[in-house]
């Protein structure tokens, strides 16, 4: 499909040169670009849509791959589970912006090294593929992690996305719990940081769609998409869980400055950001 084309369906898409994903925009890989899109005023269904459209063609598998008894219980080519014991979690990832010279194999050497007690890793397709790990004492943080995999795309000139996901028991729910974590990677990775983790994308994932029926929460949207610049004063708050100084020092302002607008906010919307309960319903309209 040419973008001429998606143009004509979707007129405020738009050709960048880098993904820029917020609550208000979506983008997805086109060509050696990215399109940008208006995902306030898509559904989920429409969200849904756009990422079958622009998910890069699967390459065949390599043959290792084929070979892993994790490849083939977690992708449902056999229902037996692996002789494994203890809890294990599986790490997605998904690579973007690689070019010809990337070399697949030393990227996934380099990649599982990051990683203690690696029971294995694989791509799946020609840009993702899992690691599973198996619980350990020594855990990186998701910040640790982070800056060690922004290193790594350095090295490599590739930009990579990951989702971390929970330790679970080795046990016949372990595949359908792990199911469950690449829909929520596939839907979530170009809506939020470059690693993330469930409790990162939890509350936006899972209570979205709700709200997207609410036409009482609809109503209340409307208020916020007509004031941009309410987005980065709740976002503040809420990231410093309501700390003042915290929200101050991460806007680049003054306390007595935000707590202004935190007055101004309140007498424009009803609602209070030193309130939680107030603060939880101003994010979950940012959603």
């Amino acid at each position: 499909m040419k973008f001429d084309q998606i143009k004509q369906i979707y007129p405020e898409a738009q050709l960048v040169h880098e993904p820029k994903n917020t609550n208000v925009t979506v983008s997805f890989p086109f060509k050696d670009q990215w399109i940008q899109f208006n995902a306030a005023t898509k559904t989920n269904r429409e969200l849904d849509l756009l990422q079958l459209m622009f998910k890069p063609e699967q390459a065949p598998l390599q043959h290792a791959a084929k070979q892993s008894d994790w490849y083939a219980f977690l992708l449902g080519e056999r229902n037996e589970l692996p002789e494994k014991t203890g809890d294990f979690r599986v790490i997605q990832f998904a690579l973007l912006k690689k070019d010809q010279q990337f070399d697949q194999k030393t990227w996934l050497k380099a990649f599982k090294s990051m990683f203690e007690s690696v029971d294995e890793a694989f791509f799946i397709d020609e840009t993702a593929g899992l690691l599973i790990q198996s619980e350990s004492a020594g855990k990186l943080t998701v910040e640790e992690l982070s800056a060690i995999i922004q290193t790594l795309d350095d090295d490599f000139s590739i930009k990579t996305i990951c989702y971390i996901g929970q330790f679970w028991p080795f046990n016949s729910d372990f595949r359908s719990i792990i199911m469950e974590e690449q829909i929520i990677f596939n839907k979530q990775k170009n809506k939020t940081s470059a690693l993330f983790s469930l409790p990162t994308v939890a509350l936006n994932y899972y209570t979205a769609e709700a709200l997207e029926k609410s036409p009482l929460m609809q109503a209340l949207k409307k208020k916020f998409i007509g004031q941009p610049e309410w987005k980065e004063l709740v976002l503040a708050m809420w990231h410093s869980q309501g700390n003042i100084s915290l929200a101050a020092k991460s806007l680049y302002v003054h306390r007595n400055t935000l707590q202004y607008r935190i007055d101004r906010f309140y007498e424009l919307s009803g609602l209070s950001l030193r309130d939680m309960n107030d603060l939880l319903l101003c994010y979950l309209l940012l959603l």
